[in-house]
């Protein structure tokens, strides 16, 4: 039996863009790391999008656990 697929367009903002440093706290002290790489994860569903960033080439972040800041931008 042939499944029928559908096509569906998603929009989402990310606020970070790879080359962005980063603050954040992980268990009482404060980090500083470089976003090497974003990855999206959309609801179809609910409609939602959350990232995941991807720090210094070998760190998973879940931006939804944390509280991020942008330190600055590469380059701006």
């Amino acid at each position: 039996m042939k499944e029928k697929t559908k096509k569906v367009k998603v929009k989402a903002y990310c606020p970070y863009e790879i080359g962005d440093i980063v603050q954040f706290k992980k268990c009482g002290q404060v980090k500083t790391m470089k976003v090497t790489d974003v990855i999206t994860e959309t609801s179809i569903k609910n409609g939602t999008s959350k990232f995941r960033l991807e720090l210094d080439g070998w760190y998973m972040l879940d931006t939804n656990l944390h509280e991020i800041e942008i330190e600055r931008k590469q380059g701006k």
